[in-house]
């Protein structure tokens, strides 16, 4: 496996240039990008691709270059376009969205893992699960209802599908991928799985819980829903990034 020159002996000045870089690319995502998408009965999904330079920046610059860069996206998005009263806890989840995927990155880097494309299968299951305790959809007289309210069959139809395709989609990139390659798909897959499984999915539920004081019971299954989306969104775009993207900061 090739080395990356980037990952293995960057320059402090550089890694400081390239933090600054990518604080600025992810502050401009939020302020131009963040948009909100009504889904049928769904609540509105809130989607952005901040956390995208965020990511970037743990895999490229190491853990700690990461947190750097999340926590600092994080207070100048709050300062340029405050969404909500300001609460330390979603600074730390932002920041943890760098450091995850930094660590991840260097734990599996190295190493032929096998089995990680079934995670997602796991994540799917909890996730059903969960929706299913909840009681977030319920079935009478042949109509779909979430959360109390009806909802078009076509929309059950297509999230099912998006499910079975989550978990599905994994265990394809692994069959075809090139496990020799440093920024291999299914790592990528792992890597965004388990940080928004932590930061957005956790972290960020249970501090919307303590902002608003609404139960997590009432929050979690949008945001599970929410990530059934972002997840795979955020892979795609990162795997086409990581092919192109340490070259060019190695110039800058």
């Amino acid at each position: 496996m090739k080395s990356n020159a980037f990952i293995s002996s960057p320059t402090r000045t550089r890694i400081v240039v390239n933090c600054g870089l990518l604080i600025a690319i992810s502050i401009v995502l939020k302020i131009l990008f963040e948009v909100y998408i009504p889904l049928g009965g769904f609540p509105s999904l809130r989607l952005n691709i901040t956390a995208l330079p965020i990511m970037l920046s743990g895999i490229l610059l190491g853990p700690f270059a990461g947190f750097a860069v999340g926590i600092i996206s994080d207070l100048m998005c709050f300062i340029i376009k405050p969404g909500g009263p300001f609460f330390i806890g979603f600074t730390v989840a932002s920041g943890l969205t760098g450091f995850i995927p930094g660590l991840l990155f260097m734990l599996l880097r190295k190493k032929k893992t096998k089995y990680l494309e079934w995670f997602n299968l796991v994540f799917v299951a909890l996730s059903g699960t969960i929706l299913a305790i909840f009681g977030v959809f319920s079935f009478s007289n042949g109509s779909v209802y979430y959360a109390g309210e009806p909802l078009n069959m076509v929309f059950f139809i297509i999230f099912i599908a998006l499910m079975i395709a989550f978990a599905v989609f994994p265990i394809i990139v692994v069959k075809k991928s090139n496990l020799d390659s440093e920024y291999r798909s299914d790592h990528i897959l792992f890597i965004v799985s388990v940080s928004q499984m932590v930061t957005s999915i956790l972290l960020n539920t249970w501090f919307l819980s303590i902002l608003y004081g609404q139960a997590v019971a009432v929050l979690l299954p949008a945001r599970l829903i929410t990530n059934i989306f972002l997840i795979p969104l955020y892979t795609i775009i990162l795997v086409g990034l990581l092919k192109t993207l340490p070259g060019f900061l190695k110039q800058h």
